[in-house]
């Protein structure tokens, strides 16, 4: 899973980066070019457990990589885009996480955060827009002189440049997540986004919620948006502290987990992401796959030959896994079930595939 921290200079993005990444730099500063790059290892105490009972060579948990973005300045134009630089960083990203302000500052005045979303949604609709319009111009023209097979990404733009020229993002458009023209463009304001509300804790726990309540209000109606927050500085220190330090800092903040596995389930949950698990004494693994996907596409996650040459599905759930002990009490249960391509996978099953190539 990649996700791109973006957001306005001062919004705390490189603080962001620090609290969600264990502390890494991201080595932001003036003239970056290319972004920051961190990988966090996803802790799931379900892997742990297979681990204890496989005890194999080699253990992979589903891994994030979070990239600290530069390049917004929420003054989008007409007719300018962000610029290919950015636009490159962005389109292989799963999501986005928006990290708008709510701290005062000195040099940038009382937090709007509010605000600041609005301002870099809007240079990310009017970027998608001035690269719907140049392709549309192009378009037409080839149209006109007899490419008739583009009549239909010619259609399907004029719709794309309707829902932007109305200063809406492409995610109110159905068909921007679900045709290949447009997903070959990787527009930006397409893009899941995790609107991250980023405070300080001079903040009361009370202020914060009403602040979550009026961003949740300013998201209503948007779909593939989540909306979470985080004391960024606070925990980016915290992320430096071994964990026995660390929870005890976090008790004292009345918080019961730290930001970094918060935001990855709320990034999980807005994807729409579950995880499968392949286990032997050689590697225990955990894979996320999409939600509603088969036994075929999870085979092909672990490898392409797999989904090719796919025969069968041999599948125990983790809970009946770890109630009975192992896998062979799980068959002789009953509890592992032999499932076809067109099984839609489940969270947290326990898959050993069956291939032939």
């Amino acid at each position: 899973m990649k996700l791109g921290i973006v957001g306005l200079p001062g919004s705390g993005k490189s603080t962001v980066f620090r609290a969600l990444t264990g502390g890494l730099e991201s080595g932001d500063g003036k003239g970056r070019q290319e972004p920051g790059l961190g990988v966090v290892m996803v802790e799931d105490e379900r892997l742990d457990f297979l681990t204890e009972h496989y005890k194999p060579g080699k253990v992979t948990p589903v891994h994030v990589q979070y990239l600290d973005i530069a390049g917004l300045t929420g003054e989008g134009k007409p007719g300018r885009d962000i610029g290919e630089r950015v636009i490159q960083h962005i389109r292989p990203l799963d999501a986005l996480v928006h990290c708008v302000r709510f701290f005062d500052s000195p040099v940038l005045g009382p937090a709007q955060p509010l605000k600041e979303f609005a301002a870099v949604e809007e240079e990310m609709i009017l970027s998608d827009l001035a690269i719907v319009e140049r392709r549309i111009d192009r378009l037409k023209k080839d149209v006109k002189k007899g490419r008739k097979e583009l009549a239909e990404e010619l259609r399907v733009l004029e719709e794309a440049e309707a829902v932007l020229g109305d200063g809406k993002p492409l995610r109110l458009l159905p068909s921007a997540l679900e045709s290949e023209i447009l997903r070959g463009f990787s527009f930006l304001s397409s893009k899941p986004q995790l609107v991250l509300v980023n405070t300080d804790d001079k903040s009361s726990a009370e202020e914060v919620r009403s602040m979550l309540e009026q961003v949740k209000a300013g998201m209503e109606g948007q779909p593939h948006v989540a909306v979470d927050w985080l004391y960024a500085d606070t925990e980016a220190e915290i992320a430096r502290l071994d964990p026995e330090d660390a929870l005890e800092f976090l008790a004292e903040l009345e918080l019961e987990e730290g930001a970094k596995e918060r935001i990855v389930r709320t990034s999980f949950e807005l994807l729409r992401l579950i995880v499968f698990f392949t286990t032997s004494d050689q590697e225990v693994r955990a894979w996320p796959l999409s939600e509603g996907l088969t036994a075929a596409n999870a085979a092909g996650t672990v490898h392409t030959d797999m989904e090719r040459g796919f025969i069968r599905a041999e599948v125990t759930a983790f809970d009946d896994f770890k109630s009975l002990g192992s896998e062979k009490a799980a068959k002789e249960a009953g509890k592992l079930r032999l499932e076809g391509r067109d099984y839609k996978v489940k969270d947290a099953d326990i898959i050993l595939f069956r291939f032939n190539v």
